[in-house]
């Protein structure tokens, strides 16, 4: 769907991966969200870590950055992503629920 948020599009591939026995993380990269609306910054770790990181059935890591239709990743999520992907995961950015299904 052309106008899903990034929050649904990353629910429906978290869902999908559940069913499919993924065991998942949904990464939290912004921090922690205070009653004023303004951000506690999480502790300094990985930059630029994937929206979702997955377990496979059979024991592959899996890192999967969420965007919605034309957003960008960030020069730290892509590099994020040639990283797992270098060491034997797999790891991609996805703008919908189709982009991941087809990558895994």
């Amino acid at each position: 769907m052309k106008d899903e948020t990034e929050q649904q599009i990353k629910k429906a591939i978290a869902d999908y991966l559940r069913i499919k026995k993924y065991i998942v993380i949904n990464h939290r990269n912004v921090g922690i969200k205070k009653p004023n609306g303004s951000f506690i910054p999480l502790p300094a770790g990985e930059k630029g870590i994937s929206d979702l990181l997955a377990c496979s059935p059979e024991g592959r890591f899996i890192a999967i950055e969420v965007k919605r239709p034309g957003g960008t990743v960030s020069p730290d999520q892509r590099e994020f992503i040639e990283r797992i992907n270098k060491k034997g995961g797999l790891a991609f950015v996805a703008y919908s629920i189709d982009d991941a299904m087809a990558k895994i």
